[in-house]
């Protein structure tokens, strides 16, 4: 008998980005060349967003690794962005804590997990 063994494609996940917008924003130095390097927020890209849920899971082991985790979003696909950046929700400033860039999604996503700053950029306000 011949029985012929059917391909499974892959589950492909259509992701919407219909939650808002969020800006990242690159520290750059702003001094004059020879002064005192001053570091200040310049804005990199605005991307739509669509927030996502915090498991358990995750939320515990961040705090294993004494970290919050206050927001979970999803953006475009960005290689550009970096812990470093900061993000600008609802004009709420945001460290970027972990990015994980996702391949299998239409389109390709980037997960971004935020923690709410302490200290706030005045030029963001």
């Amino acid at each position: 008998m011949n029985y012929q063994i059917e391909q499974q494609h892959p589950v492909v996940r259509f992701e919407t980005f219909n939650d808002g917008t969020v800006k990242i924003y690159k520290l750059k130095d702003v001094s004059y060349p020879g002064m005192q390097p001053r570091l200040a927020p310049v804005l990199y890209r605005n991307h739509a967003f669509a927030y996502k849920t915090i498991g358990t899971k995750q939320n515990y082991e961040a705090m294993q690794a004494s970290v919050r985790l206050d927001e979970k979003i999803k953006i475009h696909l960005d290689r550009g962005i970096s812990p470093q950046d900061i993000a600008v929700v609802d004009n709420i400033q945001y460290e970027i804590v972990q990015l994980q860039h996702i391949m299998t999604t239409k389109p390709a996503t980037t997960v971004i997990y935020l923690q709410r700053r302490e200290e706030i950029y005045d030029e963001l306000l």
